[in-house]
């Protein structure tokens, strides 16, 4: 997995997570919508409270070949605002088991989950040889349904009730992706290909 590492978008850098993103990350797991994002399965309590333990973790698995998870960096300024992995990396069968991301909430809306998705599924495709890249999300959360919508995923499923949030019993929408299906950022936005 090594050679490709950062990826820059146009306007981010996409890197693996490093000490100097605590600060950053504690900032923004102090908002209780960031907290919301990035449970579990995600991120622990423990993480969440001690960023640092996340750094470990995620470099960990970065080097047993298990999940990337990098972290989401604006190229101006230099702060981490989010993240952004593939978590399952399947080597036998060349898949991926989930596309992950969560963003800041002081940047939501602005195409800062999409972005450095859209780049990670490429380079999923293009320098780890994957062949499908699959996503999960919960049947209400309209914003991470439309990040998958705008880089081409196809809904694949649903898992009834198959979460709870707050006492309450959720859906998970299940999606996949081949190389073919992931549409660039021009598209981004442009009404469904497919039904």
């Amino acid at each position: 997995m090594q050679g490709w590492l950062p990826l820059v978008t146009p306007r981010l850098v996409l890197r693996l997570p490093s000490p100097r993103d605590v600060p950053d990350l504690r900032r923004s797991f102090r908002d209780r919508r960031t907290a919301r994002a990035v449970g579990a399965p995600l991120h622990s309590a423990e993480e969440r409270r001690d960023p640092m333990r996340m750094v470990v973790r995620t470099r960990r698995e970065y080097r047993k070949g298990t999940d990337l998870s990098l972290s989401v960096v604006e190229r101006e300024g230099g702060r981490c605002v989010g993240r952004v992995g593939l978590r399952g990396l399947d080597w036998r069968y060349r898949k991926v088991e989930s596309l992950s991301y969560w963003i800041d909430p002081l940047r939501w809306n602005r195409g800062y989950a999409t972005e450095p998705s859209f780049f990670l599924c490429q380079a999923a495709f293009r320098h780890l040889r994957m062949r499908r890249v699959s996503s999960q999300a919960l049947s209400e959360n309209q914003a991470s349904l439309a990040v998958l919508h705008n880089l081409g995923f196809v809904p694949e499923g649903r898992e009834r009730r198959s979460v709870v949030v707050k006492g309450k019993a959720m859906d998970m929408l299940l999606f996949g992706l081949f190389p073919e299906e992931l549409l660039p950022p021009s598209a981004v936005g442009r009404p469904p290909a497919r039904g």
